[in-house]
């Protein structure tokens, strides 16, 4: 051998030498890292005659480390070796992925081996390919015994066909992981809860290889998870006998979430009911009823009260309002003391408050009752006794007259005595009846037809007094009432509109109802009117009259008054004198 070097362009470009550099052997193996290395492969081609390869880092010119694959093959003849020829190749970035790949998976198996949940590599069949330290030791096998099983065998029964579903999924691309609550046996038979996350490694040609799988010991939150639950199903137990409905109230966005029995109690399918913010609960409530809600919101907000608790009326389903008790606390406050969060219940209180309604109206009827029983026996008392002291005195004084003419004179003031003595008994009478006849003789009665028959009865009168009538009544509007009271309390009310029309102008009667249950009759006249100031407070009193008429009784609106009230409805009067009255009842 000549001692000859021969580099090409390319081999030039990887050491970084210029074009015109002269390689000798010296030179050459300077460029190594492991020069010994590098001579000793020359060698070993000499010697075996074939072929030798190896990689090594080398140092350019430029002082660049790089990583190098170099091929020797020595040339023979006669035996005796006359050249050496090879080539060199740049593989600087494949060692260092390699290298790169190395360290990771040297961390991999690091982090796999101390990693604090369980770590395990299974195969696409689920056997055990390596697992790590704390699986060992959670489910209490030694590592070399978990090759007799796959996870399949270490499943519970209830929770293996979710497991081998998920690993098909993966499998099958339907999935990149999966997250599963399941139920692992331990060596000494129990059953652990764990967490399983798994994931399938594929190669360079998506190709499946093997699962990675994370198992994460959840036996305690899984059994604080049920106690939580049996806590929950048995305050949702208690909240269902209870029969109320709750809410959670996020006051910084208003949003507002209530449960199905809120829905329920307003009468509506939970899905039907969409109310996503408080504004939206408020509008629900009665429009009487909604400046004391916010009142009380506002006191509770204020921490003047530690609870909001308020009876308002709820629109139902079908329109009519039902009394709720809607109650709350904050349980969030703001740094600044602003309330942030809300929870509360509702509950329907309709049937309790009708029945303290019911017992209020009951007792003001009775004390009504008691109060005209009162005056009854007053009149009675005063009346009788005026009657009978003068009858008396009449007897008296005709037992002493001797004088014809003077006797008869005295008979006649006797009878004007005893048939003013019969007219008082009758009005009482009339009086007692009302009381005695109660609801018994209720009816279903047509309004309009009604009050048609009395204006026929009060035809000539209103005739002779030229009124001008408008009536508003539905032709359907039908009520419970006693005949005899509905004819005596029409014909009343029309008779005093015509008795006290005003002399001035043409009298004008609108009878209007509206509504049911109750069913509100209004009877408005223009005639003189009524100071109700001066005698607003009886005017339904018995023998009250306020405008001097010779052929007032005093008698008419007593009867009116103790008639509505005996049917469980109501009577008021609006007046004013010299433009007309008002009376509005509520006929239930």
């Amino acid at each position: 051998m000549t001692g000859d070097i021969y580099w090409n362009k390319v081999m030039k470009e990887i050491y970084e030498v210029s074009d015109d550099f002269r390689p000798d052997l010296d030179k050459s193996l300077s460029f190594y890292v492991d020069a010994e290395r590098m001579a000793t492969t020359m060698d070993r081609a000499i010697e075996t005659g074939k072929e030798e390869s190896s990689k090594f880092r080398i140092f350019t010119a430029k002082a660049k480390l790089k990583w190098v694959k170099v091929r020797i093959q020595a040339n023979f003849e006669n035996g005796i070796c006359n050249s050496l020829f090879g080539t060199l190749e740049d593989v600087t970035e494949k060692e260092n992925m390699q290298s790169i790949l190395e360290e990771r998976e040297k961390r991999f198996f690091q982090a796999f081996d101390h990693a604090p949940i369980g770590m395990a590599l299974l195969s696409l069949k689920g056997e055990w390919l390596k697992v790590n330290s704390t699986l060992c030791f959670l489910l209490g096998y030694e590592e070399p015994e978990f090759s007799q099983f796959n996870i399949q065998e270490l499943a519970h029964t209830e929770d293996l066909d979710h497991v081998v579903a998920a690993m098909e999924k993966l499998l099958a691309s339907e999935s990149s992981s999966f997250n599963l609550e399941l139920r692992l046996f331990h060596k000494n038979g129990t059953s652990v809860w764990v967490m399983l996350s798994q994931s399938l490694v594929r190669g360079q040609y998506q190709d499946a290889l093997y699962f990675i799988a994370h198992i994460k010991d959840i036996s305690e939150s899984r059994k604080h998870t049920e106690i939580l639950l049996r806590e929950r199903l048995r305050l949702d137990n208690i909240i269902k006998a209870t029969g109320v409905g709750t809410w959670e109230w996020d006051l910084k966005t208003d949003q507002l979430l209530s449960n199905h029995r809120t829905a329920k109690l307003l009468g509506y399918d939970p899905h039907e009911l969409k109310i996503d913010y408080m504004r939206d609960w408020q509008l629900l409530i009665h429009p009487d009823d909604r400046e004391n809600n916010l009142l009380m919101l506002q006191d509770c907000f204020q921490r003047k009260t530690k609870f909001y608790c308020c009876e308002c009326r709820m629109q139902h389903k079908d329109r009519e309002y039902i009394w709720m008790e809607i109650r709350g606390k904050v349980i969030e406050w703001s740094e600044t003391g602003e309330p942030m969060f809300m929870l509360g219940t509702c509950a329907n209180i309709h049937e309790r408050k009708s029945m303290v309604e019911r017992q209020n109206k009951a007792i003001r009827i009775i004390s009504e009752q008691n109060r005209r029983l009162l005056d009854f026996a007053h009149i009675v008392s005063h009346n009788l006794r005026s009657h009978a002291g003068n009858i008396q005195m009449l007897v008296e004084v005709m037992a002493n007259e001797s004088d014809p003419n003077e006797h008869r004179e005295l008979m006649d003031m006797l009878g004007i005595n005893v048939t003013n003595l019969q007219q008082t008994l009758s009005h009482l009478n009339e009086a007692v009846k009302v009381q005695d006849r109660g609801k018994t003789n209720s009816k279903k009665l047509n309004l309009l037809s009604e009050i048609h028959k009395t204006l026929h009865t009060l035809s000539e009168s209103i005739k002779r007094s030229a009124a001008v009538i408008q009536i508003l009544v539905d032709e359907n509007t039908n009520i419970t009432f006693d005949p005899a009271y509905l004819e005596s309390i029409l014909l009343n009310l029309l008779s005093n509109c015509i008795k006290y029309r005003h002399p001035e102008r043409q009298l004008k009667i609108d009878i209007i109802a509206r509504g049911e249950n109750p069913t509100v009759l209004k009877v408005t006249d223009n005639g003189i009117g009524i100071d109700l100031k001066m005698h607003g407070h009886k005017l339904f009193g018995m023998y009250k009259t306020f405008h001097g008429n010779a052929d007032a009784r005093g008698i008419g609106l007593f009867l009116v008054k103790n008639q509505v009230e005996a049917m469980e409805g109501n009577i008021k009067a609006q007046s004013k004198v010299g433009a007309g009255t008002t009376f509005t009842l509520e006929l239930n």
